[in-house]
């Protein structure tokens, strides 16, 4: 292996190839991490500047996008060199293949995620619930506040307001008892 390497040639062939090991080697132990992401407590180390709010996997600026671009410029500068081809024309096909790479990665990422079950809380069922303020509710509806309740197996914070006649502190424990509208909760204190 070391002999290979110190014989790669033309001039630039061993940046191409490195370049293309090292990003396709981290792409490869993220998928590892990923697919054993059920067995392994392993923090989420990507950092996506590009998409704040979408996830760090599918921005072009993620550590899944930036590897994606450098797998393909790597691979194809090498290639191209191995083909005969000038430096600078190794350079212009791999920010070109590098670039359709990130954008195709970019593109096919966004589109699974379209895919994705997105679980609308329907606020009907949290009628009943037993919760506890978690934002003080003015009294008799004149402003809103906050509760968390269990609303289809899982706690959430929702919009609330109170018909008492006095505000409702924090930590108050409170019942629903109305859906005012699609995401605001009429609850009554306990006794």
């Amino acid at each position: 292996m070391i002999e290979w390497w110190t014989n790669l040639e033309p001039e630039g062939m061993k940046t191409f190839v490195g370049i293309g090991m090292v990003s396709s080697a981290i792409l490869f132990i993220q998928m590892l991490i990923v697919l054993a992401g059920g067995y392994l407590d392993v923090p989420d180390l990507d950092f996506d500047i590009a998409e704040a709010g979408e996830g760090g996997a599918t921005g072009m600026f993620s550590i899944r996008g930036i590897g994606s671009f450098f797998t393909g410029f790597g691979w194809t500068g090498a290639s191209v060199l191995d083909a005969g081809g000038s430096l600078w024309l190794a350079i212009a096909a791999a920010i070109v293949v590098g670039l359709c790479v990130l954008f195709g990665f970019v593109s096919m990422m966004r589109w699974l995620q379209s895919l994705r079950e997105q679980g609308n809380i329907n606020y009907k069922n949290a009628i009943g619930q037993v919760g506890s303020v978690y934002v003080p509710i003015p009294p008799n509806r004149e402003g809103l506040g906050q509760i968390e309740v269990k609303v289809q197996s899982r706690v959430s914070t929702v919009r609330a307001v109170s018909d008492h006649s006095e505000r409702l502190e924090n930590r108050v424990a409170v019942r629903v008892t109305e859906l005012v509208d699609d995401r605001t909760l009429l609850v009554e204190k306990l006794k």
